[in-house]
Parts: C-alpha cells; sequence; structure tokens
C-alpha cells in the first residue's frame, strides 16, 4: 500500500509540475509574466517565468492528499502544513504578476508559520553534536518563527541561475526521504520523494538554458516545505533527526545566501533590496555558465548530502568531526570565489553586459 502511495503520489507530482512549466511555457508573450533583463539579472533574454505553479500546485496537493487518505481528516500537522503552504505559494504567485509590499509578504509568511505552530511543529530543543540537548524555552518561538521564515526566503535567494533550485531542492529532498526512511517516518518520506519528484518534472525546462523561470511561487514554496520538513523530523518523539542534519545538508545555499546578507549588512547596503552579489551569482558575472555555477553547487550539496547521512549515524565525536568539515567546506567555498575572482580566468572569461539591443 505505501509503495502505491508512493508511486502515486509521486508520478502525480512530477506530472503536475511538467505540465504547469509547459503551459506556462507555452504562453510566453500571450500574458504569462516575462523576466526581462536588468542590469542585476543573469541573463540576457526575456523568459518567462512562474514556471513553478505547477510545482507548488502538486506540493500543495500532495499534502492535503495525505493528510486526507493517511489520516482521515485535513485538520491534523499535515492538513495545516498543506493550508500554510498554499499560503507562501499564494505569496509567491503574487510576486511574480506584482511587486508586493515587504511588509505584507512577511506578515502573510509569518502567518503561514503561525498555522504551523498552532498545530504543534517548532523547534523546542536542540542538540550538540558531542551529545547533550538543551530546550529552548522561551526562545523556541523566536527561533522557530526565524527558521521558517528564514529558510523559505533564502530558498527562494539561490533562485538565481537557471536549474540550480530545482537540482538542489532534488539533492535535499532525497536526503530527507533517506532520513525518514531510516527513522520510520513514512509521512515525512512521502513529501520528500513529492517534492523530489515535481523538482524533477520542473527541471525538464529549468535546465540550463532554461526555457522557464521557477519564480517566487516555486522557490518560496520550496523553502518553506524544507524549513517544515526540518521540524517535523527533529521534533518527532519517535526517532528525531537532529537539526544539526538539516544545517549541513542545506548548507551549500544556507552559507552562500546567509553569507552576502551579513556582508551587505556590514557594509552598510540596502540588503534586503534585490542584487547580484551571492558568491553563485559571482562565478556567472565573471564568466562561469549557468550549467558550470549549476553542477559546481550540485558537487556540494551531493557531498553535504553525504556528510549528513553520515551524521545521522555516526558517534558524538565524528558528528563532531563532521560539523567541523562542513565548516571547512564552507569557508573553502568562498575562498574558491574569492580566488577565481582574482585569477585570469576574470581577464579571459569576462562576459560583456548585454546590451540594450540584445535584451
Amino acid at each position: 500500500m505505501f509503495v502505491a502511495e508512493v508511486l502515486g503520489l509521486s508520478l502525480g507530482s512530477l506530472a503536475l509540475s511538467w505540465v504547469g512549466a509547459y503551459v506556462v511555457t507555452r504562453r510566453a508573450g500571450r500574458g504569462a509574466p516575462m523576466d526581462v533583463p536588468v542590469a542585476r539579472s543573469s541573463h540576457a533574454r526575456p523568459t518567462v517565468t512562474g514556471g513553478g505553479i505547477g510545482l507548488a500546485l502538486a506540493l500543495c496537493l500532495s499534502l492535503l492528499l495525505i493528510s486526507v487518505f493517511r489520516h482521515g481528516h485535513p485538520q491534523g500537522e499535515i492538513g495545516l502544513f498543506s493550508v500554510a503552504t498554499v499560503v507562501v505559494a499564494a505569496v509567491g504567485l503574487w510576486d511574480v504578476y506584482r511587486d508586493p509590499p515587504g511588509h505584507w509578504r512577511l506578515f502573510l509568511e509569518l502567518g503561514a508559520a503561525g498555522m504551523v505552530m498552532g498545530a504543534g511543529m517548532g523547534i523546542y530543543q536542540f542538540q550538540m553534536p558531542w551529545g547533550p540537548s538543551f530546550a529552548l524555552w522561551w526562545a523556541a518561538v523566536p527561533l522557530t518563527l526565524l527558521w521558517m521564515t528564514g529558510v523559505t526566503n533564502l530558498y527562494n535567494f539561490i533562485d538565481g541561475v537557471d536549474g540550480l533550485a530545482s537540482i538542489l531542492g532534488i539533492v535535499y529532498a532525497s536526503g530527507i526521504a533517506v532520513a525518514a526512511f531510516t527513522t520510520g517516518h513514512p509521512d515525512e518520506v512521502l513529501v520528500a520523494l513529492v517534492v523530489a519528484a515535481a523538482c524533477l518534472g520542473f527541471l525538464w525546462f529549468n535546465f540550463p538554458p532554461a526555457r522557464v523561470f521557477m519564480g517566487d511561487v516555486g522557490s518560496l514554496t520550496l523553502g518553506f516545505v524544507f524549513s517544515v520538513l526540518a521540524m517535523r523530523l527533529s521534533a518527532s518523539s519517535l526517532r528525531p533527526v537532529p537539526l544539526v542534519f538539516f544545517l549541513i545538508l542545506y548548507s551549500s545555499f544556507l552559507f552562500d545566501t546567509s553569507y552576502t546578507i551579513l556582508r551587505r549588512a556590514f557594509r552598510g547596503e540596502e540588503f534586503w533590496l534585490a542584487h547580484r552579489t551571492h558568491l553563485y551569482e559571482r562565478l556567472n558575472r565573471i564568466g562561469w555558465s549557468h550549467l558550470h555555477v549549476t553542477l559546481l553547487y550540485l558537487g556540494l550539496g551531493l557531498v553535504s548530502l553525504l556528510l549528513a547521512l553520515g551524521y545521522l549515524r555516526a558517534g558524538p565525536a565524528v558528528r563532531t568531526a563532521l560539523v567541523g568539515l562542513q565548516l571547512l567546506i564552507c569557508a573553502g567555498q568562498l575562498v574558491f570565489v574569492k580566488a577565481v575572482e582574482g585569477s585570469e580566468y576574470v581577464l579571459i572569461h569576462r562576459r560583456p553586459k548585454p546590451t540594450l539591443k540584445q535584451q
């Protein structure tokens, strides 16, 4: 029965995501929103965006079906999870067609996070890599809200070159599925496989060179789902998956985006505004193709996946060493970008900015 559920939901999500991207692609120039290149853009020609609507719809419907058919009613944790995901997807869709005020966007994201917390999900304790756990007490609520809104928006920031958000989505969802399966959490296995399938369906149109962009409707939804899956598994009363597992798994995008925000803040820049200074964008800006950037981050994601799975099965000493190794990889990520920026590669391969005629 479980295998049938996995196959049905995964194939259905893959198909719905593919169809959604296909329909949006076919409507290019006929009412579909277009992403027109500006100075901070990484693409040189107008491209239809919002292709992640099928992906978002697949995730929302799958969560609702899981809550109804596996639990008999839509009012439980998974049911509220699905409603909250609809809210985040709606915020993303709003952003695709209009530019909503930042305070309204944050208000709705916090509302979605509040729904999840109202269902009893949250980050209430933290286990250190070397063993001991401690309760977060009064800090649990603000940290949970920060985690959900933070991961949601940071994942949105990684959707800046072709294929990156969808490929990393497959990697992260696969890692979560393995962790959930080995710790006995069938609902989370289903959700993770649905996410992987939906990302795969969208990747058909988004692989470099992309025919359609995901848009906030897809990237915000993915980030929100990844944040909630981490909370559900880490707070499980059965065999919890340590939150550090997810910090390692997500590190390739968490480090890139967090470092960039802090760097811009310390420089006195308006870090909340759109820009093109994330580490992966800096590589693209100096001449790396979308494909090369995406493959590099795929490699980083796969290494983090292996380290995270190793962390799940290791003892305290090895866990501490794995965290240290992941931190070294993040530092190496930064050093590598700086080294490439300062090398002769830049002089040879730097691409000229698209002219107005090219745009």
